[in-house]
């Protein structure tokens, strides 16, 4: 019982493993959650609408189920057992020279007595004691520390970095109070801790300060590159967008990238812009957007 027991729970574990894996690697290569059922609603919505998707995805998930499953069948067959009985090394009987039954009784009685010589005598029984331990030896005396001030350096203070936006809390809440949602990101290309913003409208705002339009415009294609690799068509959907705050070359608004001279400026752009939800506006697909968003915010973030 114990043992059929424990076979369940390393079953139970076995699942549990393959299940972790799956989720995390279908989340960094796809970006799909398996737990989400906002996820599958939006998977069956492409299946039906007969979108273009990745056969690795779907061989991915099949690869993850055989995977458990044939864990499960080592787990949970049967172990034969094999005994290997040498055999008795009896010693022959005596030949018996006519067929008398009276010879053949003596001769039987005569084996019986005979000694096992196959028996193997016991090893004798070793007592071990342990040695007592010495007396008269003496303690050794114990030195006492030294009283002496050891310095500690004082510790070194890092200066900023300046490519991280000193007022990115500020920016934050700028999109928030317009009714954005932020996505925690710490690095897209070289910008370093960039605010990201997400629409109803499924666009997908990056602002950073004191930033070249160069680097904004690289963080922007990086998005879009893994936005075609994990969605293919899909991504058409999707609209990226960067705002900067204070560039230092002076970049000039263009249909990807709007310039801001000061905060104020960018908090009366989003006084004007608000985040409103659109006509089509569906609860579902958003917050599958959003989740995918920010997985892969978290995934540029770590490369």
């Amino acid at each position: 019982m114990t043992k059929k027991f424990s076979n369940l729970l390393l079953g139970l574990l076995w699942l549990m493993t393959v299940t972790l894996a799956t989720t995390f690697w279908m989340n960094i290569k796809y970006g799909f959650n398996i737990f989400s059922a906002a996820h599958w609603a939006y998977l069956s919505e492409l299946q039906a609408y007969r979108t273009d998707i990745k056969l690795d995805f779907y061989i991915s998930l099949i690869l993850a189920i055989i995977l458990g499953l044939v864990g499960l069948y080592f787990l949970a067959r049967p172990k034969m057992r094999t005994f290997f009985i040498e055999p008795s090394q009896m010693p022959p009987p005596p030949q018996v020279d006519t067929p008398n039954i009276f010879n053949l009784q003596r001769s039987v009685e005569s084996v019986k007595q005979q000694p096992d010589e196959q028996t193997a005598p016991r090893a004798p029984q070793i007592n071990i004691t342990r040695p007592m331990s010495p007396t008269g030896i003496p303690t050794p005396q114990k030195t006492p520390p030294k009283n002496n001030t050891v310095y500690v350096p004082a510790p070194k203070i890092t200066p900023a970095d300046p490519a991280i936006s000193p007022h990115l809390a500020e920016i934050s809440g700028i999109f928030e109070m317009a009714g954005y949602i932020i996505k925690p990101c710490t690095r897209i290309g070289k910008l370093i801790k960039p605010v990201v913003a997400l629409s109803y409208d499924q666009t997908i705002w990056v602002c950073s300060e004191n930033v070249s339009g160069a680097d904004v415009l690289d963080a922007l294609q990086t998005l879009i590159a893994v936005f075609d690799d994990t969605l293919g068509d899909t991504a058409n959907d999707l609209t990226v967008r960067g705002c900067i705050i204070n560039s230092p070359d002076s970049a000039e608004n263009s249909e990807l990238i709007t310039t801001f001279g000061t905060t104020d400026e960018f908090q009366e752009f989003m006084t004007n812009h608000p985040n409103i939800k659109p006509a089509d506006y569906d609860q579902d697909l958003f917050d599958a957007i959003s989740t995918y968003i920010g997985t892969v915010t978290n995934y540029i973030g770590k490369q």
